[in-house]
């Protein structure tokens, strides 16, 4: 989009009509949470000016509204998916103990055979999630990219789970 004269008050008519259902939203979307408010107010302006082009130059006000509000619950939505994150906690001798009696070792046969189908490096894999690595710690032990080490951890779970049913 040209940084033109003519864009830029668009953008900022845009805003002034909407500015109170910008704030509304983000702060209900913020659970009332001042930073994070202020956050999403910014990256909410920020993708209304990216996405200013898609506008209709004659849209009426209602259609305005549902064009910002739209926009803003997708900027909501990307900062949650990006943010949530499954929490992989190892176990401790103390947690194991109370989840497998030591002295069976039917879950560690059980995992062992379940495993049996993973290549050496998706045991390895499992073996650090197991420890508790997260994507990110996972991708650098094994020197493969995040994105990698996610669809690595979610082929091994489909895997295990595929061989359980079996």
């Amino acid at each position: 989009m040209g940084d033109t004269k003519e864009t830029f008050e668009r953008f900022d008519s845009l805003i002034a009509r909407h500015r109170a259902l910008i704030d509304r939203l983000c702060i209900r979307y913020s659970d009332n949470d001042a930073e994070l408010c202020n956050d999403y107010r910014q990256d909410c302006y920020c993708s209304l000016w990216h996405h200013l082009p898609s506008l209709k130059e004659n849209a009426n006000y209602f259609q305005e509204r549902s064009w910002v509000a739209w926009h803003c619950r997708s900027v909501f939505s990307h900062h949650y998916n990006r943010n949530k994150k499954h929490q992989f906690i190892p176990l401790t001798k103390e947690i194991a103990d109370t989840v497998v009696d030591s002295d069976n070792n039917e879950a560690r046969d059980t995992i062992e055979a379940l495993a049996s189908t993973l290549t050496p490096h998706e045991r390895r894999a499992l073996m650090l999630i197991a420890d508790g690595y997260c994507a990110e710690d996972l991708a650098e032990e094994l020197g493969i990219k995040h994105r990698s080490a996610v669809i690595l951890r979610h082929r091994i779970i489909d895997k295990l789970r595929n061989n359980e049913t079996q």
